[in-house]
């Protein structure tokens, strides 16, 4: 229906009563039939204005000191029902139509900023019949017109005298309903499920002329802001954006110990052995010069060993699930060393950016890579050892900006090349910047749109290539592939990080 609208009866029940009762002499003037609940009849009545209870449309009263009202269906019912094919079935059950809804919500807000309100207080102001009946009438603005702002009587008393209310205010009407609902619903759940675990302000952000805070979050995601600092200066805005970093490559790792070194936000090394101490080494023999004054991460309890292997290095923090006290005692010497307890780590299962004008939300990165689902398209194969060190070097690939380079050997990584503007260029990085050895394998964050980093590995005497495919030259890729002696695999999907 979307002609103008006279609405006959009206149905409210406002916390904010602001103007009120002029707005209800002019439909009552208007021949508007009212209906109120408690507190806001007793105004209305007060006003010298007829007013019906609730308790008479509902068949019954008012109960449980007002937490039930409007549950009903004559209320839910005469809100909802589509005047054009639901008026028998209305009549036969004795619903009445409303055609007017005038609500806004009990003031939890006001109450959960008082500190000395209790959660019982908070509790008691969460409104339950207010926004059944609001999103009820949102949703059928086609036949009903919803009020949650006082603001906007104006704009109602004006169509009324001039035939009726519109079609597009009815429907401006419901946008802003559901929007007050949904702002009420996340007041909620921000202060009574306790959800914010604690926020500050930081010195600065990225760089020292831009204001940064940190909030952390309960749930199932646990990270750095839930972490306890047990040594150490406060962490910066970018010691959260590392630190994250390194966690989130540290969670691929489910039971060998590993270590992954962060550098600006990507791994600079990633190591896994069969104790953390050789983990740490081979992380370190990545990139020693890149790993200076980064973020180290274990996936295991910290000893005194590895804290004094740690400690002949500079970093800004190193994180662990826990620490040996003799390992604290190593890191002590170090006064500005943040050591970071960050117990169990959940990555979270959504990410979240803003961009200008709005922001970019979507599922994070959880895939797994098997064996089986590698599909080899040369004529070469891999052995079962190139086939799982690829598959360590898929997952830090995976981690690294794109586009991105990881070359590995026997299960080592040995050079980390990200955050290029070109494929060849991130290829060309990673075996440049230190000795590659022969036989190494090649994992690749997305497909190689031309042969020549092929033929820059083939030079280097590369053994294997892991990468997603899709290329509309895959053909030409492979074949080079196949004259250099070189297996590939693809994985099917690719790995972007940008």
């Amino acid at each position: 229906m979307k002609e103008s609208l006279l609405p006959k009866t009206a149905l409210i029940s406002v916390s904010d009563k602001g103007g009120l009762l002029p707005f209800v002499r002019f439909l009552h003037k208007n021949k508007v039939k009212i209906i109120a609940t408690g507190g806001t009849a007793k105004m209305i009545r007060s006003g010298g204005i007829p007013v019906i209870k609730i308790s008479s449309i509902t068949k019954f009263p008012e109960i449980f000191d007002g937490r039930v009202k409007t549950l009903s269906p004559y209320v839910a019912g005469g809100i909802l029902g589509q005047r054009d094919i639901h008026s028998k079935e209305a009549s036969n059950n004795g619903v009445g139509w409303i055609d007017l809804v005038v609500c806004n919500l009990y003031p939890f807000s006001s109450v959960a900023k008082n500190p000395s309100s209790s959660l019982e207080e908070k509790i008691e102001n969460i409104d339950i019949g207010g926004p059944t009946m609001i999103r009820a009438a949102a949703k059928n603005h086609k036949w009903v017109s919803v009020v949650v702002d006082p603001n906007d009587f104006k704009v109602v008393r004006k169509e009324i005298k001039e035939g009726g209310i519109s079609y597009d205010t009815r429907f401006n009407l419901s946008k802003k309903a559901f929007g007050h609902c949904a702002e009420y619903d996340s007041k909620i759940y921000d202060v009574l499920s306790e959800n914010k675990v604690g926020d500050s302000t930081l010195r600065y952000g990225e760089n020292p002329h831009q204001k940064a805070f940190v909030a952390g979050f309960k749930g199932e995601s646990r990270g750095l802001p839930q972490s306890k600092k047990i040594q150490g200066k406060a962490l910066s805005y970018n010691n959260y954006l590392d630190g994250d970093a390194a966690l989130m490559c540290l969670a691929e790792f489910k039971k060998e110990p590993a270590c992954v070194i962060v550098k600006h936000n990507s791994p600079c090394g990633v190591g896994i052995g069969k104790n953390l101490k050789e983990a740490y080494s081979r992380a370190l023999d990545v990139d020693s010069l890149s790993a200076f004054g980064g973020v180290v991460a274990l996936n295991k309890r910290c000893g005194y060993g590895l804290a004094k292997k740690l400690n002949k290095t500079f970093y800004e923090i190193i994180i662990a699930p826990s620490f040996d006290k003799k390992a604290l005692d190593v890191f002590s010497k170090k006064k500005n060393l943040r050591v970071l307890s960050v117990g169990r780590f959940s990555p979270p299962h959504f990410s979240i950016k803003t961009i200008a004008g709005g922001s970019l939300g979507q599922e994070s990165d959880v895939s797994v890579l098997r064996k089986s689902d590698l599909a080899c398209v040369t004529k070469k194969k891999p052995t079962s050892l190139q086939t799982s060190t690829a598959l360590l070097a898929w997952k830090v690939v995976k981690h690294t900006k794109s586009n991105a380079i990881v070359v590995a050997k026997n299960n080592k990584i040995i050079s980390i090349s990200g955050g290029q503007t070109s494929r060849v260029d991130a290829t060309n990085i990673a075996f440049n910047k230190t000795e590659i050895p022969k036989g190494c394998v090649v994992a690749s964050d997305a497909f190689f749109p031309f042969k020549d980093s092929i033929e820059t590995m083939a030079r280097f005497g590369v053994s294997m290539v892991l990468q997603p495919g899709g290329s509309i030259r895959d053909n030409e890729v492979i074949k080079e592939c196949n004259k250099n002696k070189i297996a590939m695999v693809f994985t099917g999907y690719r790995v972007f990080k940008h």
